[in-house]
């Protein structure tokens, strides 16, 4: 469809949306004395439903300010939600004509106990389906956000709206800086000075217990040996600001409390390091390092692994939102939690996409081989570009579909290689590591991932090659809003990362996905 065609469409996708999703809510709330775990779902799917019905509606009004790119892609999105929430509402209509023979000789309490025992698993799908959507859709819709247009702050103005709409605003005004410059997010060392430490292990992170205030998790960023140490603590605000508004559970990255300023014990003028003091996700309580995980062998079935690299993704993603570049993504500054909830931090290296790149890097083996063969080393030969870290992305998701550890616990790299006389510090030097990887993707994914998972991998780590039909044209990158290099992003990974994960099974990347919706 055209761009026209798809603006003059969107209201009626956007109201059978509605419609289908309030006749669902409806139905639940019409079990007035169904069991305890019914009522629990009522709560559930209610709360779901009335942030995504405020989003929905705030898409609607701000259509005429978003871009083609986007449109086509939140266009897609949205019929594969509209078509899940009419199946669903089909499914329910029949269960209930199904049932109507039943009246009259069961009380309404035992008519109800009896179709939430028998019609249980449908009523979890539909749950499952819309929470499930949910956060795919939550990853396009912030990218609203970064348009610089008075008109998104208008309609985000005019409704008070729920608390997703609350946190959009704060979000907001975090990404505009100019609308935020008192905002202090730095604390002194005096707030750390009585706390106790807790490592956890294989990760660039540890476990902090404040007196009076909690536990939380500590990020360190060293900058003693950097040349642009007042830029950096520029950065370093800006990415805690904006790390302070987010959602835990929708970025895949830790909220920010605050920041503390280390000095340096010899040069109290100078700072030795910022160390962010992160809020653990709700309910969540004992963090392992994504290295940690591997290194245990853990038997994962394939829905958790796919559902961790899709998480992974969706964190990149949003660092990439915020308008940073990572520049250290790797499993030890990946942590895990409960129930394989996945989030990304290690700041270390991190910095403002549009800052000059210092081309920083170093000689530590076990840390260059997630880097791109032109970032590695201690004089890396290229400026740090978003594509960099999708190709660290890549190098991640190939050794969590093997579900293998490239370095082993005594920090020594252990890549698996057909040729088993391979040396991986030789093929760094001599920049073929990349066409191992890829290699090894091909070999031996499909049989474990499938092909499409495959594809991911070695799109990832091919993305900066300029034969990438995906990823290589640099020019499809550049957009004064970012909105273009999300939209991308979204197309070529996250979408395809989506086809195993339960509820999502239409969604099967981009070509798929345009194939399969012929308007």
């Amino acid at each position: 469809m055209s761009g026209l065609e798809i603006g003059l469409a969107l209201p009626g996708v956007i109201d059978l949306c509605l419609k289908y999703g309030h006749i669902i809510v409806t139905k639940y709330k019409d079990f007035k004395h169904a069991d305890t775990e019914i009522e629990e779902r009522k709560l559930v799917i209610e709360a779901a439903w009335i942030k995504t019905s405020e989003q929905l509606a705030f898409l609607r009004r701000v259509w005429d300010q978003l871009g083609d790119h986007y449109r086509d892609l939140q266009f897609r999105i949205l019929r594969v939600f509209e078509r899940k929430l009419e199946s669903s509402v089909r499914e329910l209509s029949t269960l209930d004509k199904s049932s109507t023979g039943t009246r009259g000789r069961l009380s309404e309490k035992s008519r109800a106990a009896k179709y939430a025992l028998l019609k249980k698993e449908t009523l979890d799908k539909a749950v499952r389906d819309l929470q499930t959507w949910q956060n795919e859709f939550d990853t396009t819709w912030y990218m609203v956000l970064l348009i610089a247009d008075p008109s998104i702050d208008e309609a985000l103005v005019k409704r008070t709206g729920t608390e997703k709409l609350s946190t959009a605003r704060h979000l907001r005004s975090v990404l505009h800086p100019e609308q935020d410059k008192e905002a202090s997010i730095f604390l002194s060392e005096s707030f750390i000075s009585s706390a106790q430490y807790s490592e956890i292990p294989f990760s660039t992170s540890q476990v902090i217990n404040i007196a009076d205030q909690g536990a939380f998790i500590l990020d360190s960023a060293d900058c003693s040996s950097r040349s642009d140490a007042s830029t950096f603590a520029k950065n370093i605000r800006h990415l805690a600001l904006k790390l302070n508004k987010i959602e835990e559970s929708g970025f895949q990255l830790l909220r920010c409390h605050r920041v503390v300023r280390r000095k340096d014990p010899n040069d109290k003028k100078k700072i030795r390091s910022f160390d962010f003091i992160l809020k653990f996700p709700e309910g969540c309580h004992k963090p392992q390092s994504l290295r940690s995980r591997l290194l245990s062998r853990d038997k994962l079935t394939l829905s958790e692994r796919v559902s961790m690299a899709h998480q992974l993704a969706t964190s990149i993603n949003n660092i990439h939102t915020l308008d940073f570049v990572h520049k250290n993504i790797r499993p030890e500054t990946v942590l895990v939690f409960e129930d394989n909830a996945l989030y990304l931090l290690g700041f270390s290296g991190f910095r403002l996409a549009d800052n000059k790149s210092l081309r920083l890097g170093n000689s530590i083996l076990s840390e260059n081989i997630y880097q791109h063969p032109d970032r590695q080393g201690s004089t890396p030969d290229a400026d740090y570009v978003m594509q960099h870290d999708i190709y660290s992305l890549g190098v991640c998701l190939l050794e969590i579909g093997l579900w293998e550890p490239f370095v082993n616990r005594n920090g020594h790299t252990s890549i698996p290689f057909s040729d088993a006389s391979s040396d991986p510090s030789s093929l760094v030097r001599d920049r073929s590591l990349k066409g191992h990887l890829v290699e090894l993707a091909r070999e031996r994914l499909p049989v474990i991932m499938g092909e499409r998972y495959t594809q991911v991998v070695v799109n990832c780590l091919s993305c900066l090659d300029e034969t990438n039909p995906d990823f290589g044209d640099q020019s499809e990158f550049e957009d004064d809003d970012g909105i273009l290099i999300g939209v991308k992003y979204i197309e070529k990974v996250q979408c395809f990362i989506s086809i195993h994960i339960p509820g999502m099974g239409a969604i099967s990347g981009f070509k798929d996905l345009a194939r399969l919706m012929k308007f």
